[in-house]
């Protein structure tokens, strides 16, 4: 009798847990009748009071403007040609630049530059006449005739005493034409005679003192018997390069002849004058790239 009231127990106990959790599950509203179906009445009332909300009625959009309608392109028509106007001459009148000395900033064409003195009189003492020749020089003349370019100039009425031209007849003081070319002695400066330090590699001046000549012959003998020249107008000197003109070793001689100006011999030539040097050194030339 003892050993079953424990079980009935326990299955009363099991049987109260399992309506508690059913009621549990079901919420406050299972719980209390009351309070649930007020609760149910509450949402009821809230859910009618709240109005809903209106959509007020759709406005239609504007409708777009239409864009103006391209027109046709232009019908191009070709120019009507316009006949050229007639040919008739119009007279245009002539302009005319007045060129008197009195305008300013303006000149007409210049004179000749006279060659003589205006007023001025040859002197009539000198009673010789020499005629100039071409490249001839009032210096020169004024020494031939032992007189100076000044007094030759203002016996002759000559304004520029460096303008003269070949013909013209001058006035020259004395009683006989003395000779054109007065032959004298010569000095030699450089190379002087037997010179023995002459540079094969470097230049060689030929300079000397002699008669007045208008041209001169500088020839000079190699050591090979073979003869070098040059021709040279008035000056006494005359500067070359040793190793391209005279590149042989040995004893050069040298001469110098007067000559005039048809390269005519007029008086005796000067030297022989002698020089001595060594070979020309070789000429390195420098390899060409391809």
């Amino acid at each position: 009798m003892k050993s079953w009231v424990p079980r009935i127990v326990t299955f009363l106990l099991i049987l109260i847990a399992f309506e508690l959790g059913v009621l549990i599950s079901r919420g406050p509203a299972a719980l209390l009748p009351d309070q649930g179906i007020q609760a149910q009445q509450e949402a009821s009332r809230t859910n009618t009071a709240t109005p809903t909300e209106t959509l007020p009625p759709s406005t239609p959009l504007a409708t777009l403007t239409p864009s103006n309608t391209l027109r046709p392109p232009p019908t191009f028509e070709p120019p009507t040609s316009t006949p050229p106007p007639s040919a008739t001459p119009t007279p245009t009148g002539t302009f005319s630049l007045p060129l008197a000395p009195t305008i300013q900033g303006i000149h007409g064409l210049e004179t000749a530059t006279p060659t003589s003195t205006p007023g001025c009189e040859p002197r009539e003492d000198w009673g010789l006449r020499y005629t100039v020749q071409a490249n001839d020089a009032l210096a020169r003349i004024a020494d031939l005739y032992n007189t100076s370019v000044e007094e030759l100039a203002e016996a002759n009425c000559i304004r520029d005493p460096n303008i003269i031209r070949a013909g013209q007849e001058l006035r020259v003081p004395g009683s006989a034409h003395p000779s054109a070319i007065q032959c004298g002695g010569y000095e030699v400066m450089t190379p002087i005679d037997y010179a023995y330090d002459v540079d094969p590699n470097g230049q060689l001046t030929f300079n000397w003192r002699g008669p007045r000549a208008d041209r001169w012959l500088i020839r000079v003998h190699r050591p090979n018997g073979t003869v070098w020249e040059r021709t040279i107008d008035r000056r006494q000197n005359e500067t070359i390069n040793v190793a391209v003109e005279l590149p042989e070793a040995g004893t050069f001689t040298w001469y110098v002849i007067p000559l005039n100006m048809n390269f005519q011999q007029i008086c005796p030539s000067g030297g022989p004058w002698t020089f001595t040097k060594g070979a020309a050194s070789p000429t390195v030339v420098a390899p060409v790239t391809p």
